[in-house]
């Protein structure tokens, strides 16, 4: 269940646009939705120009360029210093090839992602003085790694430092700090990420622009789809024009990757769910070297061979992500008490610290709540959270910092090291702080606007392609269709997708909702719903049809919000909180009655809290009330029940004798807590 955010369109300003630059409506209401209503906006947007803004114009780009290009004349033994992750990867390869085509002495350090973690270190500084390195040129990273670079310095090695992530109050000691987010940086774009800069350095030390674009620009943008930095400015610039490299690319490896994946058409939802992927389970799993191999190897047989490793270390990695995700449903299910805190901590010595950052996705979009994952390697433990929007989980985490060793992130995504006696205080520490906040932030889908199913042409999908790529910053338009008659579930593939047949008026539609099953799926025929969805062509029979891809449901007419809060109160009397809220919780015998009645009528077995609430149809029950009926009857025998956030799984189980359900515990604690409120209200 997530809560339905409609941006909704300024009708004066779509009209405006439309009669002032003669653009469709849709395309109109898509740049209104954006900000973007002024001509050079509108412009810019959909140029083709593949002109990047004047690399020099970023602060120290002049001293980097200056120390490198002396270093390249000297014959010096050049360090590029990379990440382990698609980023990292892809800046490592654009710098290094660049280097390596003006004949520079230019090796290249990735540091193991288990072994060393993230950014420089003592140890690979020491390792790089003794092969004669005596200059390291920082991608992807150095802006925090003030003692290393100091380090560094005493040993006689210059460092240069392009990175991306904000940057600290004090810079490190570098011959330059290449960074937009500099404080004294006043350059025209901030969001690059790591390839984006250092496809801006190699334009610096080439003197010019076009031959770095075609010569390194496919790599930047995969670089770029991959980090999940807003698809804007010269990010969209980088990623238009990469994409028309890739389509001719004499790359061997990229090509023999998006052979591997399956790739017919590479567009940045490929680039995000495919190569990107392929390309961090090597610093996941394997080799680094593997995935730099894709961008940097001429042989045709090798290309081939890395990207088979890639492929397996990507469905391997997706294996154990799988594990993984399953162990922590099991275990919460065993120990409920996880699922009522409002941030969800787990931990094992199992679990792969390279893809718990994943599977923290995964617990998060399926509780709707931030999570965070940690993985028990030895005495100092890796942990890796998410959140939902709205609930800063670094703001979170820096309350917490007392349990922690070294912590970062932005407010969606971070990562920390803790020591293994300090993760049961932690989880204690950050709930505390969660529970501070009157009502957590709910899990949303965000949706463009609404569309009249009667007038849905394929031209509009036209228009919505031209806003590609689409990625973070320009997601996919997502369009609510309301008051959708459901007329048909019909199961494909095998039964693992399902296609719905929905009709409102004189429109008949056909809906995918992929990756759900008959039983899963928590609507009936005769249903009437709103659904999220996307458009897309398709070619059938040498006729352009339009297809819908579900990306969420609700029942028409039900507040997804309400229902959602009600879960937060009924978590938060599950943790022991009491508040004012339960006064009206206790169920009466006609409330009982009203849901084992509608549940034996039923006989499925999965159910979601809103089409239960909605077909009760008893305004006395909200969700807090219903999940303590349910617990209740589960109690006494009458139901086998199992809470998958707001997903249920319920059997009626045939019992002869009479139960008084009123001598339930959970009901008789209930009508204590209820009491004890009532005395201090």
């Amino acid at each position: 269940m997530k809560q339905w955010i409609i941006s909704g369109a300024d009708k004066e300003k779509v009209n405006m646009l439309v009669e002032k630059y003669g653009l469709p409506t849709l395309t109109a209401v898509l740049l209104s939705i954006r900000g973007i209503t002024e001509q050079e906006d509108i412009e810019q947007f959909f140029s083709q120009e593949t002109e990047l803004s004047e690399p020099f114009l970023l602060k120290d780009m002049d001293k980097a360029v200056e120390r490198i290009k002396k270093a390249v004349t000297a014959g010096e033994k050049i360090c590029v210093y990379g990440d382990y992750d698609c980023d990292g990867i892809t800046a490592t390869s654009i710098l290094y090839l660049y280097l390596e085509s003006v004949f520079a002495n230019v090796m290249y350090y990735i540091p193991d992602r288990n072994a060393e973690g993230y950014g420089m270190n003592m140890g690979a500084v020491k390792k790089l003085k003794e092969e004669g390195v005596q200059l390291i040129v920082t991608v992807d990273n150095g802006i925090s790694a003030i003692n290393e670079i100091d380090y560094a310095n005493s040993l006689g090695i210059d460092v240069v430092v392009t990175d991306h992530h904000k940057t600290q109050d004090i810079l490190p000691k570098a011959v330059a700090v290449v960074n937009p987010h500099r404080t004294d940086d006043t350059s025209p774009y901030e969001d690059f990420c790591g390839a984006g800069l250092a496809l801006k350095l190699a334009m610096a030390m080439e003197g010019e622009q076009f031959s770095i674009m075609e010569n390194y620009g496919e790599i930047a943008a995969i670089g770029t789809v991959a980090d999940l930095v807003p698809l804007t400015g010269e990010n969209r610039t980088i990623v238009k024009a990469g994409l028309q490299n890739i389509a001719n690319t004499e790359r061997v490896g990229l090509s023999s990757l998006i052979q591997v994946s399956g790739i017919d058409t590479v567009n940045a939802g490929n680039i995000g769910f495919r190569i990107a992927p392929r390309i961090n389970a090597a610093g996941r799993l394997g080799t680094t070297s593997d995935a730099l191999g894709i961008f940097m190897t001429e042989d045709s047989e090798e290309a081939l061979s890395k990207a088979k490793i890639l492929n397996e270390l990507n469905a391997e990695r997706q294996s154990i992500e799988l594990d993984i995700f399953n162990e922590i449903c099991d275990y919460i299910k065993k120990n409920p008490e996880y699922s009522y805190d409002r941030v969800i901590v787990v931990s094992s010595e199992k679990w792969n610290a390279g893809v718990i950052g994943i599977v923290s996705s995964r617990v998060t979009e399926l509780f709707g709540k931030p999570s965070i994952i940690i993985s028990e390697s030895g005495e100092i433990c890796k942990g890796s959270g998410r959140s939902v929007s709205g609930f800063s989980i670094v703001d979170a985490v820096f309350a917490c910092s007392e349990y922690l060793e070294k912590y970062g992130g932005h407010p969606m995504a971070m990562g920390f090291s803790i020591k293994k006696e300090n993760i049961e205080p932690f989880r204690k520490a950050i709930n505390d702080y969660a529970n501070k906040i009157d009502k957590m932030p709910l899990s949303a889908v965000k949706i463009d606007c609404k569309l009249n199913p009667e007038k849905i042409f394929p031209e509009m999908v036209h228009e919505i392609q031209e806003f590609e790529p689409f990625g973070y910053g320009n997601s996919k338009p997502v369009f609510a269709l309301c008051e959708m008659r459901l007329d048909k579930i019909i199961p494909l593939k095998e039964g693992k997708h399902l296609k719905l047949a929905v009709s409102r008026n004189n429109a008949r539609l056909n809906m995918m909702k992929f990756s759900t099953t008959v039983d899963e799926f928590p609507y009936s025929e005769g249903d009437i719903l709103d659904f999220a969805v996307c458009l897309e062509t398709n070619i059938y029979q040498g006729r352009e049809n339009i297809s819908f891809s579900v990306r969420d449901i609700k029942l028409s007419g039900v507040a997804n919000e309400r229902i959602m809060y009600s879960l937060q109160e009924y978590d938060k009397y599950k943790s022991g909180i009491l508040s004012d809220k339960i006064i009206k919780i206790l169920p009466t015998r006609e409330n009982f009655a009203a849901v084992y009645k509608y549940i034996a009528s039923t006989k499925k077995r999965y159910y979601f809290i809103d089409s239960m609430l909605y077909k009760i149809h008893n305004v006395e029950i909200n969700a807090f009330k219903l999940l303590m009926i349910l617990e209740i009857l589960s109690e006494r025998g009458l139901i086998e029940y199992e809470r998958e956030f707001d997903r249920l799984k319920i059997a009626v189980v045939d019992i002869k004798v009479k139960v008084n359900l009123q001598a339930s515990p959970i009901y008789i604690k209930l009508k204590e807590d209820i009491s004890h409120v009532g005395e201090h209200t």
